[in-house]
């Protein structure tokens, strides 16, 4: 069994953030879903669609549940869901971190916001600093 991975984002986001993720690695170790959030439906709507796929993505597990924005709706949205499943939210997905976190496929929840986290941070780097020394 596996920690599950559902993106929460503003519109295309997370569906393009999966897509460079397949890209690179291929077959993905971790399963991942995505909800774009798309402000002409109804918060409640999107509510129930999280419910759902939180539902399908944990095996038992739990779920990795990434937004783009902390306080953002796809937040707000994400954070309905830790009163009734067992999930982890972090804010701030990028690409260093969904690449980091399929390298540590056997990792339990706790150990996966970690190393979501330490990828996060770790792929933002001032290149010019790096190129001049």
């Amino acid at each position: 069994m596996t920690v599950g991975i559902l993106l929460i984002t503003h519109d295309d986001i997370g569906s393009s953030l999966l897509y460079s993720l397949q890209q690179m690695l291929g077959t993905l170790p971790l399963p991942v879903k995505v909800l774009p959030i798309r402000h002409e439906n109804e918060p409640l709507e999107f509510c129930y669609h999280a419910d759902n796929l939180c539902r399908s993505l944990n095996q038992g597990q739990g779920v990795l549940v990434l937004t783009d924005l902390f306080g953002a709706t796809p937040c707000n949205i994400a954070c309905s869901l830790i009163p009734n499943h067992r999930v982890r939210v972090v804010g701030g997905v990028n690409l260093p971190m969904l690449v980091k976190l399929m390298n540590y496929p056997s990792s339990d929840l706790d150990s996966l916001v970690n190393i979501a986290m330490s990828g996060g941070c770790q792929g933002v780097l001032d290149v010019n600093k790096l190129i001049e020394g």
